[in-house]
């Protein structure tokens, strides 16, 4: 028979589970148990499936024991007994990172680590597909996370990266913050589109003359390439391209063989910026070129791509949006915010 803590704790250890876990509740239940206590009586808990004591009893342990690995863990596997996969996730999350955190990792934790790994996963699992039903419940589409709803479900989750405006030149406060721009709000946006063959003839013929098209990033006297992007690409006619306008400037040769091109672009209100806008250009990605992530110089304008050849499986990520190349789709986005393609 079991008289005090220390005989709980060892008939606990001697494989007697059941009688030490009574005599530990009851004991607990009549004065506060020391922490070793505390702990064995929430392990044991835990064990014999009885999750409510065990989450009080771990929550207790925890308030004087905050980084206790193997609490964190307890708490965890308590939660998801008693179906609260939210907090579940929450717990083996922190496990997970407190582990990651240590500068050397004990042999016993390596199997728990893999399994709260799988845990997170499941309980993270779980509680998304509650949100998606309780928000579509409410009336609203979360979708494929282009929406707005969608991308803060996402990032609330993990799923997804904020990704901040970070112009390279000039910043204008509290502007709109957007990844894509959806095109329905651009009544510009069809007489473009709807002339898209009209520009692509006027591409192909350009091709087919061997016009040149000119490396995208070139060396310049008066700005400096110590950027990744730049590094990565300069001179490199793996992303070239065919300016009609560049930094405000008319290429008039170029414009003399796309006549149509431009004038379909009147449509768009383009700003007239001294040396610095328009720019408008054919942009050519050749096959397996990746152009690296990277930041454009001002927030306050919005970049328009126009696909015309869009092999299979090339794509744009803007933020932590990607979407594929679609011939005659543009891309509206805030090229402030980092994005790669490919």
């Amino acid at each position: 028979m079991i008289n005090d803590v220390d005989g709980a704790l060892e008939a606990l250890h001697s494989g007697n589970a059941k009688e030490a876990f009574d005599y530990l509740k009851s004991a607990h239940a009549a004065a506060p148990l020391p922490d070793n206590a505390l702990f064995a009586l929430a392990h044991t808990a835990r064990a014999l499936g009885d999750y409510q004591t065990c989450v009080d009893t771990i929550d207790r342990f925890l308030k004087t024991n905050p980084t206790n690995v193997d609490a964190v863990l307890i708490k965890a596997d308590a939660f998801k007994g008693l179906g609260e996969a939210r907090f579940a996730a929450g717990f083996y999350q922190a496990f997970i990172s407190m582990t990651q955190n240590m500068q050397s990792i004990p042999a016993r934790l390596h199997t728990e680590i893999s399994r709260a790994q799988q845990e997170y996963q499941s309980a993270a699992k779980i509680y998304e597909d509650h949100l998606r039903e309780k928000i579509k419940a409410a009336g609203f589409e979360v979708g494929d996370g282009r929406s707005r709803i969608g991308q803060a479900i996402d990032i609330m989750l993990g799923k997804k990266t904020i990704y901040p405006q970070n112009p390279g030149k000039f910043y204008f406060p509290e502007l709109p913050h957007i990844q894509y721009y959806d095109k329905e709000q651009f009544d510009w946006v069809p007489e473009i589109v709807e002339q898209a063959d009209v520009i692509r003839e006027e591409l192909l013929s350009v091709i087919s003359s061997e016009q040149v098209f000119d490396p995208y990033v070139q060396h310049a006297l008066n700005a400096p390439t110590a950027t990744n992007m730049k590094l990565q690409l300069m001179d490199d006619e793996g992303w070239s391209a065919y300016h009609l306008y560049k930094d405000g400037n008319p290429q008039t040769d170029h414009i003399a063989h796309c006549p149509k091109t431009l004038e379909i672009l009147k449509a768009a209100p383009i700003p007239k910026i001294r040396t610095v806008s328009p720019n408008i250009l054919f942009s050519r990605l050749t096959g397996g070129s990746h152009i690296p992530p990277h930041t454009g110089i001002c927030n306050a304008r919005i970049l328009c791509h126009l696909p015309l050849i869009a092999p299979p499986g090339c794509w744009f990520r803007v933020g932590n949006q990607v979407r594929e190349w679609t011939a005659g789709e543009m891309l509206i986005f805030d090229d402030t915010i980092e994005h790669e393609a490919k």
